[in-house]
């Protein structure tokens, strides 16, 4: 991304969160209060109008987005509600199992750690992202009277390594925690995430669970990005934000091993469709599947 230009993909996702809480079919796939939440803080940051909710709402925007979804990327609206959906529920459960700290590296402008930080007040939550993204977003929070037990903490991680800023943060390495990177290590190079996921195999404890998510590459080892990927990945490399790194589940598998983890691909769990649309009755939805969410346990 630029260096002074909060990300604009962070900006995008997070509306889409409203795009679906507006339709009646998808709506519960959110997190609950997720869409309150949000829009609360993009409102705040002066990124969310009135007049952006009439059009997202209006019949013509909505088919207008439909057909552009059909034709490049069928199903992404719901895939970025239910990752949004899977994070949630995984990082509860930790929550649930002990865990006493929640590290949250790209969080953009989600608000995962808003809404747990305040269910949670004993658990302590930590927000590491690129300075221009998160400094709009603590303008914002500050608005939004933000738990104490909530963390932003701005640092560029492809100048500087996790665990220099878990060190600053006086991180304790030896309690059982959560750590969440979601729709960021797509955006670092190969040998960036085996450090980056070395560095949270020293600073999770035993017990501890890393979530995130990862894009498949194509046929020519590229990140998979749907009919046109070529022009999407021309507009990610217009935005400064370009996708770097696209491993096979089994080389995804091989780096967690190596930092500690035990990725968890039992289909119930990782297969977002069997996992939420089944049982919803909403199996004839399309869902993306060029990105994929993994779940591993420190061992």
């Amino acid at each position: 991304m630029r260096a002074h230009q909060a990300s604009r993909t962070a900006v995008k996702i997070s509306r889409l969160v409203l795009y679906v809480a507006d339709d009646p079919r998808r709506a519960a796939l959110l997190p609950m209060g997720a869409a309150e939440a949000t829009e609360a803080l993009l409102r705040a940051a002066g990124l969310l109008q009135d007049w952006h909710l009439r059009v997202y709402r209006s019949q013509q925007f909505r088919s207008m987005l439909a057909w552009t979804e059909r034709k490049l990327l069928p199903g992404q609206t719901t895939h970025v509600a239910l990752r949004k959906r899977v994070l949630h529920d995984e990082t509860r459960a930790g929550l649930e199992a002990g865990a006493s700290q929640v590290l949250i590296v790209g969080a953009g402008f989600d608000t995962l750690a808003l809404r747990l930080a305040r269910a949670h007040p004993g658990v302590r939550f930590v927000e590491i992202d690129h300075p221009a993204t998160q400094s709009l977003k603590r303008h914002a929070l500050d608005q939004l009277d933000p738990p104490p037990n909530l963390r932003l903490y701005p640092a560029d991680l492809g100048l500087t390594s996790l665990p220099d800023v878990l060190d600053q943060l006086e991180w304790d390495r030896s309690a059982r925690g959560v750590a969440v990177a979601e729709g960021v290590l797509m955006y670092l190079g190969e040998h960036e995430v085996a450090d980056f996921m070395r560095g949270l195999g020293e600073a999770l404890g035993s017990g501890s669970r890393m979530l995130g998510t990862y894009v498949v590459p194509d046929e020519r080892g590229r990140p998979q990005l749907g009919r046109l990927g070529w022009l999407s990945r021309a507009s990610l490399e217009a935005m400064g934000e370009p996708l770097r790194w696209s491993p096979t589940p089994e080389a995804l598998g091989a780096l967690l091993h190596d930092a500690g983890f035990s990725m968890r691909d039992a289909p119930g769990r990782v297969d977002l469709r069997l996992r939420y649309l089944v049982p919803a009755g909403l199996d004839d939805l399309p869902l993306a599947t060029v990105e994929r969410v993994f779940i591993a346990d420190r061992d």
